[in-house]
């Protein structure tokens, strides 16, 4: 999977529109379009802002099935009464649940 599938199946998967992602990304929506349509790349800084915003790894997005490594988990969570911080809390127990179940 490209780096332009990957970030239409993020913007996909956390309900967003290209707007929506573009301003997480600090970018315009038409250069969400282009990264979406293979035309051009993110930039490294884009790339690390939505890492961080929806706590994935960059090459998450980068990487060829990058976003297949991730579950919809989050994307069920997105939009309700959690702050960014209770989200991390929620995505860090449920990491933790998960290395659990791989170690034992």
């Amino acid at each position: 999977m490209s780096i332009a599938k990957n970030i239409k199946k993020l913007r996909e998967r956390f309900d967003l529109t290209q707007q929506e992602l573009a301003e997480i990304a600090g970018v315009t929506n038409k250069a969400v379009s282009a990264w979406e349509s293979g035309v051009s790349m993110p930039r490294l800084s884009a790339i690390e802002k939505i890492s961080r915003r929806f706590d994935i790894k960059k090459s998450n997005i980068i990487e060829d099935g990058g976003m297949d490594e991730i579950g919809t988990f989050t994307a069920h969570l997105e939009g309700e009464d959690f702050t960014e911080e209770e989200m991390k809390e929620i995505v860090d127990f449920a990491k933790f649940i998960k290395s659990k179940r791989k170690s034992g």
